[in-house]
């Protein structure tokens, strides 16, 4: 099996070069989980998902009341 292999390997090494190794795959753990977390947000939405849910104002157009000094 890989991970005795590896673990005896590990074993052979000085301590503060396990902490790096320890550190080293905390990293690559922590970047995977967030590549997963990232691909799992991505939904397809289809045309008319937001529908209801953007509404414009009937007096968009008009002029605002805050201006009406300058006009």
């Amino acid at each position: 099996m890989v991970s005795a292999a590896l673990i005896k390997k590990l074993d052979q090494l000085p301590p503060d070069l396990q902490t790096q190794i320890e550190k080293d795959v905390d990293r690559l753990l922590k970047k995977i989980t967030n590549a997963e977390l990232v691909n799992s947000d991505q939904t397809i939405r289809g045309y008319g998902s937001l529908k209801g849910k953007i509404w414009v104002s009937e007096d968009f157009d008009e002029p605002l009341e805050d201006f009406k000094d300058y006009m």
